[in-house]
């Protein structure tokens, strides 16, 4: 190509990111349908691991995805069972549940009950179970597939290949980082269900449960799991039970996002709490709540995309903290 037809590097800035915000316009405008569909890509990619440990641990690989299968379908049907009845019984509650004190500050715990049970459709057990059900065998398919996506795809670009390398590296980032947060929200949603045991505040192992999915949003989702047991204990306690309780998540909160979690993650890919914090409003306008929920894997694989060009890689490195782990070259 002769010098005049080349692109010049500000029109290739412009061209890339004109790409990208053209395809979070699309990605908002399919948000209903591509949003669950996100949800079992993310989860398949990191059930896919188990597969590949129970191969290596001497099971042939039909066996492997027989167990991997068997438990995805197992371990969903129980969830989904356990969020139906438990919220089932949760509709039934909520409306007779009132601070009763004269109090303004007790006026304003009614006022969010009111408006949890007006404008949070907790009662929609049937979508519930509709996306669930999608969820489980969604995912079931896709751990199935990913085996033979690879060896395709391997196949199709070689192995060398330096974009499928990239691919693999995104990928591999995305399963340690959904990994540890697992770990840590596992750790957590554990402990607030026996605290709330000790307690003695209703469908604590719904609140564990609720801890641990919203632990995936970095910085707010603990401190938005803690408000429904907060505003238990506030009706159950008074004022001062519902200060211990919100004190107590502060404290899981801020151990789980400023030392456990940095601790464990290294000094991989570190995006700024800047960063960080507003990908979740942005992928949140996008997608909706999973945009909150796969935020920070989604602000990943831009980054990736961006370091990928010369005229936008100095926009991925503003995006991050620290110097990043270079991918190796195949």
């Amino acid at each position: 190509m002769s010098d005049e037809s080349k692109i010049p590097p500000f029109l290739r800035q412009i061209i890339v990111i004109a790409v990208i915000f053209v395809a979070l316009l699309g990605m908002k405008y399919t948000s209903e349908i591509l949003g669950p569909i996100l949800i079992a890509i993310f989860l398949s990619i990191i059930i896919y691991p188990v597969l590949m440990w129970l191969k290596k641990r001497g099971l042939s690989y039909n066996q492997s995805v027989a167990v991997t299968l068997v438990g995805i379908l197992a371990l969903g049907a129980a969830i989904l069972g356990f969020l139906v009845i438990s919220l089932g019984q949760l509709v039934k509650e909520i409306p007779n549940m009132t601070i009763s004190s004269s109090g303004i500050l007790a006026q304003y715990g009614n006022d969010i009950i009111k408006f949890i049970v007006t404008n949070i459709p907790i009662e929609n057990i049937t979508g519930l179970i509709t996306i669930g059900t999608f969820l489980i065998f969604a995912v079931m398919f896709l751990v199935y597939e990913l085996p033979l996506i690879k060896e395709r795809l391997v196949k199709g670009l070689g192995a060398d290949s330096p974009s499928l390398n990239k691919i693999f590296y995104i990928i591999e980032a995305n399963i340690n980082y959904f990994i540890i947060r697992a770990k840590v929200n596992l750790i957590y949603g554990l402990g607030v269900s026996a605290i709330l045991f000790i307690f003695d505040i209703n469908f604590a192992v719904l609140w564990g449960l609720l801890t641990f999915a919203l632990g995936f949003i970095p910085y707010l989702g603990i401190i938005i799991a803690a408000i429904p047991p907060v505003l238990v204990a506030w009706a159950k306690y008074g004022i001062g039970g519902a200060i211990v309780m919100g004190v107590f998540f502060i404290i899981i909160n801020t151990i789980a996002e400023s030392y456990i979690f940095p601790k464990l993650t290294g000094k991989g890919l570190q995006m700024s709490a800047f960063v960080v914090f507003v990908s979740l409003f942005v992928w949140g306008w996008v997608l909706g709540p999973t945009g909150f929920l796969i935020g920070v894997p989604l602000t990943i694989i831009v980054i990736k995309y961006l370091q990928n060009y010369e005229e936008t890689r100095w926009l991925a490195l503003l995006m991050t903290s620290e110097e990043e782990e270079k991918t190796p070259e195949k």
